[in-house]
């Protein structure tokens, strides 16, 4: 999405079509950006800068009996994005944690809580083969990061064992993304796919590897005509996960390889240079380890500008 005039032509069938193509090339804050899971090819065009803060929580597992472990964790993260050409975006994301821990220990319920700065990861988003035409456009965009071992790797449960690699704030490993993104926008609609791989480099305690594939469709309840209209978009869509077994001091697996696949609903308000985001993502299919997919839903939301 690029920097562009408000377009100031109210939509219809008849529109002409430098009308319908400015539309579609209007500032970002006129498009919806993607429903909260998944990568876009979005481009903010030369010059832009896009802050943006994400929400996250989830509840895994339950504490109730002797041996049972639970958590609650509120995953933040603070993006800033800056457009280099109407072909490059940079980001840098810093991930914060926000976990506590419940170990029901002989009946009686014990907790530790790891917070702080996780590995601050710094991606390029790179478009290719957009095309435009009469109130349509398309385009895919390769995503590549490098994850830097930023966080803390030390927490411990509160039996004092180290927790595994994927509940600690960092690792102490680099890592890298790759992933591929597609959108379709209409007047009307918008259709979203990705699939991204995080890996990390290193052959003990570390993350197992980790996919996300994501698809999918935006409708327009609200189309907003200029970019100061207010504008409500509702994405419905797939998400899935597959992940494979940490690695532990040692070398040895932590034995918690999990999938999963589920459906999401997100609506997505824009106004101006914002536009908010909140979602709701429920689980259908379940794989693995059944501690690590012991949970019913996830909610996140977002807040982002354009600047």
């Amino acid at each position: 999405m690029r920097e562009a005039r408000p377009v100031r032509t109210r939509p219809t069938g008849r529109l002409p079509v430098a009308a319908l193509v400015a539309l579609l090339s209007a500032a970002t804050p006129v498009m919806a950006h993607e429903p909260l899971w998944g990568e876009t090819p979005t481009i903010f065009g030369p010059g832009v800068f896009h802050p943006e803060i994400r929400l996250a929580y989830m509840r895994l597992g339950n504490a109730s009996r002797p041996g049972d472990e639970s958590d609650r964790s509120l995953a933040q993260e603070y993006g800033l994005q800056y457009g280099v050409n109407r072909w490059v975006n940079v980001r840098m994301t810093v991930p914060v944690a926000a976990t506590e821990f419940e170990q029901n220990l002989g009946g009686s319920l014990e907790r530790t809580t790891v917070s702080g700065i996780g590995d601050i990861v710094l991606e390029a988003k790179c478009r290719f083969r957009p095309v435009q035409e009469t109130g349509m456009q398309r385009s895919h965009a390769v995503i590549v990061g490098w994850k830097l071992p930023t966080g803390a790797d030390d927490a411990l449960a509160p039996d004092g064992s180290r927790l595994p690699p994927g509940t600690q704030a960092g690792t102490g490993h680099h890592g890298y993304d790759l992933g591929y993104a597609f959108d379709r926008e209409t007047l009307g609609d918008t259709f979203w796919a990705s699939a991204v791989l995080h890996r990390e480099i290193g052959g003990d305690f570390r993350r197992g590897d980790h996919l996300e594939v994501d698809a999918a469709y935006g409708v327009w309840g609200i189309r907003p005509n200029t970019a100061e209209d207010l504008g409500v978009n509702v994405a419905f869509g797939v998400h899935g996960e597959s992940t494979d077994s940490d690695r532990l001091e040692g070398g040895g697996s932590a034995g918690n390889a999990h999938r999963f696949a589920g459906v999401l609903i997100s609506p997505i308000v824009t106004k101006g240079r914002y536009q908010f985001r909140v979602g709701l993502l429920v689980p259908l299919i379940k794989r693995g380890d059944e501690d690590e997919n012991d949970f019913g839903y996830e909610v996140r939301a977002g807040w982002e500008a354009f600047f």
